[in-house]
């Protein structure tokens, strides 16, 4: 053998073991190697499954969190970013922690509130959304939840029945609020946990004999679970709605005629959408009545401009709810607005 060759082939070893940042005379891994070695095992476990555990730096301040709790909220923005499937390419510190830029102040309730979800149990008081007592930090707050699309699991909503017989209705919670209704029934749109109120809701009809869709008020309308015929939303007393069949709006029995409305707008498949508390009302994207258009022949009820109404839907079939918005702040900080205005 020419020693000079293999002189030289070592040399080329060594070089090509220093630029990938390992000496393999030495033994000994740089650091920066060392921390690229750690972000590699720490993305994914021995079978390439990713990590169960993830440490965040959050605006600064370390935190470690499961995976499935940062996940637990489906469809959400911070759902699909820490799936697993964009650890490679998520913005990291130095160190290899997953970088996320918000206050720790503001991000760190959201997860324990997410945590007490996780083992949440009957037998023990509800876990209640994050409030602050600053109402800066509340509307911060509300505004890092919607722009991580956490809205559906923070301030949650669900759907009761308070007219008819719970054995004939079936009712899905989140992420799909559907109902199914083998009997003429009434059911309101509740908060959860939190005091945003609802401010405008979309819902798509399956196939529904009879179906009214509206408001009712939170503190008069009493659920009288029983069984036989009643009336619906817009009819009984403290509510206020559409008639899908009749086309027109209601409230407290009063009707009034919507021109270019009628039996067809309750066909299957069809889209409602009520906006702000029923100041504006959509039908497969069409507007059908406002309060603006109807001032002349129909006063929106005074009720509406309080913040103690629910959305409430009276019908017989099926029909599912979504695009559901609330308020960016609480009924308690509305009202005292409310007032000052007065």
């Amino acid at each position: 053998h020419n020693p000079n060759s293999m002189k030289m082939k070592r040399t080329a070893d060594r070089a090509d073991h220093v630029e990938k940042g390992d000496d393999s005379s030495t033994g000994v891994t740089p650091p920066n190697k060392k921390r690229q070695i750690k972000n590699r095992e720490s993305s994914s476990s021995s079978d390439d499954q990713p990590c169960a555990v993830l440490h965040l730096n959050v605006g600064g301040d370390l935190t470690a969190v499961l995976r499935r709790t940062l996940t637990s909220i489906e469809d959400s923005m911070l759902a699909s970013r820490f799936s697993g499937r964009w650890d490679d390419s998520l913005e990291k510190d130095r160190d290899g922690n997953f970088f996320i830029d918000q206050p720790l102040e503001l991000f760190q309730p959201m997860i324990n509130y997410l945590r007490a979800k996780s083992c949440e149990t009957s037998l023990a008081p509800s876990v209640t959304s994050p409030e602050f007592e600053s109402e800066i930090k509340n509307r911060d707050f509300i505004r890092m939840v919607e722009y991580f699309g956490m809205t559906p699991g923070i301030y949650p909503v669900v759907m009761e029945m308070c007219r008819g017989e719970l054995d004939m209705a079936q009712i899905s919670g989140h992420p799909n609020l559907d109902v199914v209704s083998n009997t003429w029934s009434t059911f309101t749109l509740e908060r959860r946990g939190h005091n945003r109120p609802i401010t405008s809701f979309s819902v798509i009809l399956g196939k529904v004999e009879e179906f009214q869709i509206g408001w009712v008020r939170t503190g008069h309308f009493v659920k009288k679970l029983r069984p036989g015929h009643h009336k619906g939303v817009g009819e009984e007393k403290f509510s206020y709605g559409l008639d899908c069949c009749r086309g027109g709006l209601l409230y407290e029995g009063s009707f009034t005629k919507l021109d270019g409305m009628g039996p067809t707008h309750n066909k299957e498949g069809t889209v409602i959408c009520c906006e702000n508390k029923g100041e504006r009302w959509l039908v497969n994207g069409r507007l059908v009545a406002s309060s603006i258009a109807l001032v002349e022949t129909f006063q929106l009820p005074p009720d509406l401009q309080q913040y103690s109404l629910v959305p409430a839907f009276s019908g017989k079939g099926d029909w599912k709810v979504c695009e559901v918005e609330l308020d960016h702040e609480t009924s308690n900080q509305k009202t005292t607005i409310s007032h000052a205005r007065l």
